[in-house]
C-alpha cells in the first residue's frame, strides 16, 4: 500500500485557510522567516505544518503580540502564549497586526486597507468636523499616520496604501485651510522634506498645527531639491521654513541639501529642522536662526513665540 503523497497549497489557497492577506504572507516571510515556504515544480507552496503555524501565529498577533517578536518562536512556544492572558483586551486591533486601533479609526483604517478611498477621505472629514483641530491632530492623524507606517515596515500594508494615505491627509490640510485660513495678513510656514526625504507624514502633521494655531501652511510636499525650497522662499516670504527628516542617521546627501538651504535662506527666514532624531544633523548645519524640533511639543513652542513676535 503506498504511502499518501503530502498536500501542497498556493499562497491563494493558504491565504483563504488562514485569513491573512497574500500581502502579509510574503511580509511574515521575507521579513520574519515566519515559515519557509516549500519549493515544488509549480513554484513555492505550503504544506499542512505551514498552515497550522500560521494560524498560530495570526492568533497570537491577534492577541496583541507584535509579529517581531513572536516570529521566530516554536509552535510549542505560541500555544502557551495562546493559553496565556491576552495583551489585547484593552482596545480592538487590526486583524493581521499588533497595533491598537481606536474606534474612531477602524473606519479609516479597513476603509485604506481596501483601496477605498472615498470612505476614508469620508471618515476623515467627519471627524474634522467634529473635533477641534489639536485633537484631531492628536487623537486621529498622528495615530493613523504611527500605525500605516509601522504596517508598511511589516509589510501588512503596500508602499500605494501608504500612499494614498497621505493623499488623503493631504486632502485633509487643504480642508483645514480651506476653513481656518484668517481673513488678516497670517504668518506664513513652508513646509516640505528635502531631497531624497520621502516620507511627509510628520510635515503634514506639523502644517494641521500651524493652521490651527492661525498660520498659514505653504505646503510643498516631500522630497523637495534645496533649490527649489529656496526659490519658493524667495516668492513667498514665509517667516520659517519647516523641513521634516524621518531618517535616524541623516545621510551625507541630506546634511548636504540642509546646508544649502540653511546658507542660501533670506536672514529673516527662519529653519526649522523636524524629527525624532533631528538633533543628529544640527551640529552640521548651524546657524543662529536653526531650530531642531524633536516632537510637536517642541513645535508648539516655537509657533507661539513667533506668535508673541509678530504682536
Amino acid at each position: 500500500m503506498s504511502a499518501q503523497r503530502p498536500i501542497h497549497y498556493p499562497i491563494r489557497a493558504v491565504a483563504n485557510l488562514t485569513g491573512l492577506s497574500i500581502d502579509t504572507l510574503r511580509a511574515w516571510e521575507r521579513r520574519y522567516q515566519a515559515v519557509i515556504p516549500l519549493r515544488v515544480e509549480r513554484g513555492r507552496a505550503y504544506d499542512e505544518g505551514h498552515i497550522r503555524r500560521l494560524l498560530l501565529l495570526r492568533d497570537v498577533v491577534d492577541r496583541g503580540h507584535a509579529i517581531g517578536q513572536v516570529a521566530s518562536l516554536g509552535d510549542r512556544e505560541l500555544e502557551k502564549l495562546l493559553a496565556g492572558p491576552s495583551r489585547a483586551e484593552r482596545a480592538p486591533r487590526t486583524p493581521g497586526t499588533g497595533l491598537e486601533v481606536n474606534d474612531g479609526l477602524q473606519p479609516v483604517v479597513a476603509a485604506i486597507e481596501s483601496f477605498d478611498y472615498a470612505t476614508a477621505n469620508a471618515h476623515l472629514g467627519r471627524l474634522a468636523a467634529l473635533l477641534p483641530v489639536h485633537e484631531l491632530v492628536g487623537e486621529v492623524v498622528l495615530p493613523l499616520m504611527r500605525l500605516v507606517g509601522d504596517r508598511w515596515q511589516d509589510g501588512t500594508l503596500t508602499v500605494a496604501q501608504e500612499h494614498m494615505t497621505s493623499a488623503i491627509l493631504r486632502n485633509l490640510l487643504g480642508g483645514l485651510v480651506r476653513l481656518r485660513t484668517p481673513s488678516s495678513q497670517p504668518l506664513r510656514l513652508l513646509f516640505a522634506t528635502p531631497s531624497g526625504e520621502l516620507h511627509e507624514f510628520g510635515i503634514l502633521a506639523a502644517a494641521m498645527l500651524a493652521v490651527a494655531s492661525g498660520f498659514e501652511a505653504l505646503y510643498l510636499g516631500p522630497n523637495l531639491p534645496a533649490g527649489e525650497i529656496v526659490a519658493a522662499v524667495e516668492q513667498t516670504s514665509p517667516q520659517a521654513v519647516v523641513l521634516g527628516i524621518k531618517a535616524s542617521e541623516p545621510t551625507p546627501e541630506t546634511i548636504e541639501e540642509l546646508r544649502l538651504v540653511s546658507s542660501k535662506l533670506p536672514k529673516r527666514t527662519e529653519l526649522w529642522l523636524g524629527g525624532s532624531e533631528v538633533k543628529k544633523a544640527l551640529p552640521s548645519v548651524r546657524g543662529a536662526r536653526v531650530f531642531a524640533l524633536e516632537n510637536f511639543a517642541e513645535l508648539d513652542v516655537h509657533l507661539a513665540r513667533l506668535k508673541k513676535g509678530s504682536q
